[in-house]
């Protein structure tokens, strides 16, 4: 091979070289995160996703299993798990709710049957969660219902807060 032929091939190597390098610090280092789509709802890790999850579950069961001995203390309590704006929306509905409970003596135990994610970015997740309750007005016997409540996380300094709930 002549040198000019092989200064030639050196050269597109290293165009090509630097091609790829180029290509791949896009791909690691100036993409922004993704968003969830309808193609990929899930668009961080699964530890980060399980965990919004867990504190959906864990903080759905606190907020639907209430007493009337502690309604108003259950209020506080709930409205901690909530971002600021959700617990003003929960506090306003709860309120007529609180006479109702009280007068029929009604304790709710809530517990979360299964639970999986339905869309998650690092900011913010969707869990679908199944809910068994069972419901005792006064010494009545006790009913038990089955639900399901899609849970928004919302990532906050104060970790992951119920930005909604939608119950079915």
């Amino acid at each position: 091979m002549s040198r000019a032929r092989t200064t030639g091939v050196l050269a597109v190597c290293s165009l090509l070289l630097a091609g790829v390098v180029a290509g791949e610090a896009w791909y690691v280092w100036g993409v922004s995160d993704p968003a969830p789509s309808a193609a990929r709802p899930v668009v961080i890790g699964d530890i980060a996703s399980r965990s919004a999850v867990e504190a959906a579950a864990q903080d759905a069961a606190a907020i639907f299993s209430v007493s009337w001995q502690d309604y108003d203390a259950h209020l506080d309590r709930a409205a901690g798990l909530m971002t600021d704006s959700f617990a003003a929306a929960y506090r306003s509905t709860a309120a007529p709710v609180r006479a109702r409970v009280v007068s029929s003596r009604t304790r709710t135990t809530t517990r979360v049957a299964a639970a999986g994610v339905v869309r998650a970015s690092p900011d913010e997740v969707q869990a679908l969660l199944f809910l068994d309750q069972r419901v005792v007005a006064g010494s009545g016997a006790p009913s038990y219902n089955a639900r399901r409540a899609l849970v928004t996380m919302v990532r906050t300094d104060r970790g992951w807060l119920v930005g909604n709930v939608q119950t079915g």
